[in-house]
């Protein structure tokens, strides 16, 4: 019996390694999806606190967040591959960010950043900001790419270590 309880606890130790080895794939997303929920609900108060109707702009990235957030939490339970609802959250964020930057030269600057000066050296601000934005958009975007058709490193290793344990 005693033999019997340690192969149980030596199989469920490797499949639990599996299941951390799938989640792991999702790390830089998870973080970069932290970052951006912060940004963006930090925006939304500012914004909602000034009393404007702009908060509309960052509490739609808000609710496309959560929605990926909530995929990325039971990503543990039930690996996948296709985070439709991580991709769908990034290419909104995207969109806004691309849209917002032709924005920042409009009187809709201080509808939108009104806890900033309206003067050039803020619109060299929000724009470097929404530079980084774009950035991350892309490269996360990339990343899901690469792990939804299986072309991560991860994803080799991790057939390396299944191969390992059979």
């Amino acid at each position: 019996m005693h033999r019997d309880a340690k192969e149980k606890l030596e199989k469920r130790q490797k499949e639990t390694s599996l299941k951390t080895m799938y989640f792991n794939r999702f790390l830089l997303v998870r973080y970069i999806t932290a970052g951006f929920f912060f940004a963006n609900l930090y925006w939304f108060c500012s914004l909602l606190m000034s009393y404007e109707a702009w908060a509309l702009v960052p509490g739609v990235n808000l609710i496309f967040i959560i929605r990926a957030i909530w995929e990325q939490c039971t990503m543990f339970s039930s690996p996948i591959d296709n985070a439709g609802k991580t991709i769908l959250a990034y290419k909104v964020i995207l969109s806004i960010n691309v849209i917002l930057a032709g924005a920042l030269f409009t009187p809709l600057f201080g509808k939108l950043f009104p806890f900033l000066t309206n003067s050039t050296k803020s619109h060299e601000f929000v724009l470097g900001i929404i530079f980084i934005g774009l950035v991350f958009c892309g490269v996360i975007l990339k990343r899901l790419h690469q792990i939804n058709n299986h072309t991560d490193k991860q994803f080799k290793y991790i057939k390396q270590y299944e191969k390992s344990i059979s």
